[in-house]
């Protein structure tokens, strides 16, 4: 085996993983799912990583999400029996789902009864079975019916209709949530995600419709599942890295971050103004609150502020002279860990400051089997 490099040696901008932080989150999470007694169903979009996979399914989960067929079929051959697909089987995704449903347990969402036709078709010509949870809109604005007896009203229909696509349950997902200025404010996102399948499911009950599972959860809302109601289970997907927008939106501290890119200061055009070749090609350009500060915190530095990122640098600025010289490293929590993750193949893992391991970031991109 080679050795692993130190992080003074590795070519910039990487990923770096704090492993013993990422194992924490994931044991808390875990805790907080098994005590309020709901099922975890992670979402794998978030870290694409069949070694990250392998720790949440060592401590506790009931199966993983995913949001694309490759995700799905990369967790699959790594061992993954339960998934969800949280993305409508249409185009070339339905035949690598039908395919896929004949060797793991497979559900998938959807919000539309031609879609549920043409999941039911195919699996019926394929001898297979998938579930499938159909999703409302608790306020996100994505996909999604209106919840409650509206959406019940197009549902029980198609659910009594279909067999080889079996209706599974209900879901919702509070992505607005990130645009809340207060932990109060999340706490209303997530009982009005709670509040929208339940409602839902109250109407298909009324219509002789059960629905098994009532799904719900994002990161910052599941951080709030007494607010949810009787739900059944949650899909966080951020817990296991965190990021710098958990933190502007008070979930967790800056210490709770797992996950960071290391870059190298390659210029300082002023006392006050360094450049940082870690650009949205490494850290990713989003601002996903109203509460972030620029596009990333620098770990150990809150003095500093990314003010702009181009494609391959990070303009980052500082009231007061600086004392950072060209050529010196700096650790940059990103706004989105998600996105952030899938622009890399790997991730180095360190404990106390040394890599201990690398692994791969095995399910980013869109390609092909």
């Amino acid at each position: 085996m080679s050795k692993l490099p130190g992080l003074e040696e590795v070519d910039t901008p990487a990923v770096v993983v704090d492993g013993p932080k990422l194992v924490d989150n994931v044991q808390r999470m875990a805790a907080r799912a098994r005590d309020a007694g709901v099922g975890l169903w992670p979402h794998s979009k978030t870290h694409k990583s069949l070694a990250v996979a392998a720790v949440q399914r060592e401590h506790g989960i009931a199966g993983l999400t995913a949001a694309t067929p490759r995700e799905a079929e990369i967790f699959a051959d790594g061992g993954v029996e339960d998934i969800l697909i949280a993305y409508p089987p249409v185009g070339h995704r339905l035949p690598r789902i039908v395919e896929l449903s004949k060797r793991i347990r497979l559900r998938v969402v959807l919000d539309n009864p031609d879609t549920a036709a043409a999941l039911d078709d195919a699996c019926r010509q394929a001898g297979t079975q998938v579930g499938y949870l159909w999703e409302v809109d608790s306020g996100a604005g994505r996909i999604g019916n209106e919840p409650g007896a509206a959406a019940a009203s197009v549902i029980a229909p198609v659910a009594e209709r279909t067999r080889h696509a079996v209706f599974a349950g209900v879901m919702s997902f509070a992505g607005h949530a990130y645009a809340a200025r207060s932990p109060e404010e999340i706490g209303d996102v997530a009982e009005a995600e709670g509040r929208a399948v339940l409602d839902t499911a109250s109407a298909l009950a009324d219509a002789g419709v059960e629905a098994h599972a009532l799904s719900v959860g994002t990161t910052p809302t599941t951080h709030q599942l007494e607010r949810e109601g009787a739900v059944t289970e949650v899909r966080p997907g951020n817990y296991v890295f965190y990021d710098a927008t958990q933190v502007a939106l008070g979930v967790v501290p800056i210490e709770r971050c797992a996950l960071s890119v290391l870059g190298t200061v390659v210029a300082r055009p002023s006392p006050t103004r360094l450049i940082l070749d870690a650009g949205m090609k490494a850290l990713s350009g989003e601002v996903l609150s109203p509460k972030t500060r620029g596009f990333g915190m620098i770990l150990g530095h809150p003095e500093l502020f990314i003010a702009r990122l181009y494609e391959e640098h990070a303009i980052v600025h500082s009231e007061e002279p600086l004392g950072i010289q060209v050529g010196e490293r700096l650790r940059v929590v990103p706004n989105h860990a998600c996105t952030c993750a899938n622009l890399h193949d790997r991730m180095l893992v360190v404990e106390n400051g040394l890599v201990a391991d690398v692994w791969s970031i095995d399910a980013r991109g869109w390609r092909t089997p």
